[in-house]
């Protein structure tokens, strides 16, 4: 894994702009169509097209289809029949995905398209609480009945860590203390502010088994907070010594939350999930060689991969509501003007397009990354990847599918037309596994961040890469001094963490473009491609002007961004293409009209005809 210092890496940008660089390609010429699609296939889906196609058609197939007719928890209790029918369909147990990033991966894009509910319990199940006792678990009895269980889904798997007073890291209050004369542990919640707050567990319909994080006591002595595996409710009910109050609705994204206390709810001693590094021994003694803070943070290292299975999840739903509003604007017709020849539809088209290729590019990346361990970097990188990924990744999704749900209006608010869904579960997601702006105030604030660095870097970027680089490296500069730039508007240390977070995001992911744009076959997917990445770039430096006022190439910004983004809308039909969306619903539909008449059932006969015709 490669690393880039301050210090080498290229800031010089001050060469005067290369025309060529802004030169518009032509579009697909008939016959080359195929080899640009797969071109720009490779760039969405990797190495893996047939293992998404394969998963797309399962979880399309599922009953996940919009209801108005019951309420949200009973939305909410779908979703483990959702996952039973996945598991059937993908023909796997639910250890080989939580083991397959790459399956796992798929499955959450494709769940959060087709699927909105079940993507709401994917990442508990696999990443938090398989991917708990898979990293931390002893092979005991009884973590393997309840890993059983999970494999099946007969139960299914929740995180337990954020507390009504917030996550508060290791110094959360939730205590688990040993009990030698019975062997476990006696979980309880010692004031209000320690709850545990929404999980989801308020549901009766389904077993759940829940990983939940606690302060060990051990003869008294403060141990840390450890993660302890527990069958919260099984067939015959809640274990003893809990309780658990549903919460009220939220707006979207139906989920069966709960807050929880615990009064002395007894675990095994095989309930401590802490593998070879955290153990009691037969003298009822902790044996760990981390410091108690240091075991917190050892025992959520299953938060990285659910909060990359979540990014890209959110940015998949972005293209797909690319896709139904293009398709919804080329019909459109609300006077003489079709709604797609509109420029400012175009402009927002193709804003939505760049940001989308790019940070799902850098998504797609750090999944393959992650896939491979040899490239995943030190213990430092690897944690930092999905710190970075998620706030980038998700915001973005949130920014394109409400500029789509407004371009396509009424059609946008209806559940049939999935974008209504897609912001909710992005919303839930922005919080999930850690909130955004926390996520991207801790990787701000790593000494390392701004050295990240994708495989296949090229030493010389593009003049409006090098651009973002320099902005970056002041912000480093000003969060290392603690001196702010006279650009930054920072408001102190934490938001000066945020924007170089924020800022090593958008340099990675207009870099993930250049590097693709440089492997593609075919010449015009190779400009296509390029062209994305330059006009992700150009709005980034237009969206942070004020950095850049002594910048020679400050003025060839705004034409520049308009050529590239030219470029997108002329192969807009290719590039949507490749994203392989097929979805109901009438703004997906080849005529939206006729979408809408078969809801209807008025069919042409049935109308009189318009007077003079």
């Amino acid at each position: 894994m490669c690393t880039m210092t301050i210090t080498d890496r290229p800031a010089d940008f001050s060469t005067r702009l290369n025309t060529d660089e802004f030169s518009v390609p032509h579009v697909a010429e008939p016959g080359f169509d195929e080899e640009v699609r797969d071109d720009l296939r490779q760039l969405i889906f990797g190495d893996h097209l047939a293992l998404h196609r394969r998963v797309r058609d399962v979880i399309a197939s599922l009953p996940d289809q919009p209801r108005s007719d019951i309420t949200a928890l009973e939305q909410a209790e779908l979703a483990p029949a959702l996952l039973k029918g996945a598991l059937a369909g993908l023909g796997v147990s639910a250890r080989e995905i939580a083991a397959d990033t790459q399956l796992r991966g798929a499955l959450c894009d494709w769940a959060q398209i087709t699927a909105p509910r079940l993507l709401l319990i994917l990442t508990g199940h696999f990443d938090l609480a398989m991917g708990a006792i898979n990293r931390h678990g002893n092979d005991s009895s009884y973590q393997q009945q309840c890993l059983s269980e999970l494999d099946d889904a007969s139960a299914v798997g929740v995180l337990m860590l954020t507390e009504l007073g917030g996550t508060n890291g290791a110094d959360q209050k939730t205590t688990a203390v040993y009990d030698s004369d019975s062997d476990g542990f006696w979980i309880t919640t010692p004031s209000m502010d320690a709850a545990k707050f929404m999980p989801n567990v308020a549901s009766t319909a389904v077993p759940k088994t829940v990983v939940v994080t606690a302060r060990l006591i051990v003869g008294g002595k403060d141990e840390g907070v450890l993660p302890f595996l527990i069958r919260l409710r099984t067939e015959d009910g809640l274990a003893d010594g809990v309780q658990v109050v549903t919460l009220p609705d939220k707006a979207g994204a139906p989920m069966d939350h709960a807050i929880i206390r615990f009064d002395r709810a007894w675990v095994p001693r095989d309930a401590l999930l802490g593998g070879e590094w955290a153990r009691m021994d037969d003298q009822g003694r902790l044996q760990c060689d981390l410091t108690p803070r240091q075991r917190f943070h050892r025992a959520i290292g299953v938060l990285d991969n659910g909060r990359l299975d979540l990014a890209n999840a959110a940015i998949a739903s972005a293209r797909a509501a690319l896709v139904g509003t293009a398709n919804y604007a080329a019909q459109r017709r609300p006077s003489r003007t079709l709604m797609a020849d509109r420029d400012s539809v175009q402009q927002d088209l193709a804003t939505g397009l760049a940001a989308t290729l790019a940070v799902g590019t850098l998504g797609r990346v750090v999944r393959d990354m992650r896939s491979v361990p040899s490239t995943a970097g030190d213990d430092a990188t690897h944690v930092l990847w999905p710190m970075l990924v998620k706030p980038l990744l998700s915001d973005t999704a949130a920014q394109v599918l409400a500029t789509c749900r407004r371009r396509v209006a009424a059609q946008g608010a209806l559940r049939n037309n999935h974008i209504a869904d897609w912001i909710s579960n992005v919303e839930a997601i922005a919080t999930a596994e850690g909130e955004n702006r926390i996520m991207a105030a801790t990787a701000g604030r790593s000494a390392v961040v701004s050295t990240l660095q994708l495989p296949d870097t090229p030493e010389e970027l593009p003049w409006y890469v090098r651009m973002l680089i320099d902005r970056e490296l002041r912000l480093a500069r000003e969060v290392e001094t603690g001196i702010p730039d006279p650009a930054s508007t920072s408001r102190g240390p934490e938001s000066g963490a945020v924007a170089l977070a924020t800022a090593t995001g958008e340099r990675l992911a207009a870099t993930a473009l250049v590097i693709e744009s440089r492997k593609a076959s075919a010449h015009l997917a190779r400009d296509v491609i390029a062209s994305a990445a330059a006009a992700y770039a150009l709005e980034r430096i237009a969206a942070h002007a004020l950095w850049f006022t002594a910048a020679p190439q400050i003025s060839e910004v705004a034409a520049g961004l308009r050529q590239h983004q030219h470029v997108l809308l002329s192969n807009l039909p290719l590039i949507l293409d490749s994203f392989e969306i097929e979805l109901p619903g009438p703004i997906f539909a080849p005529n939206y009209i006729r979408a809408w008449q078969e809801y209807t059932g008025w069919h042409d006969g049935t109308f009189p005809a318009l007077p003079g015709r």
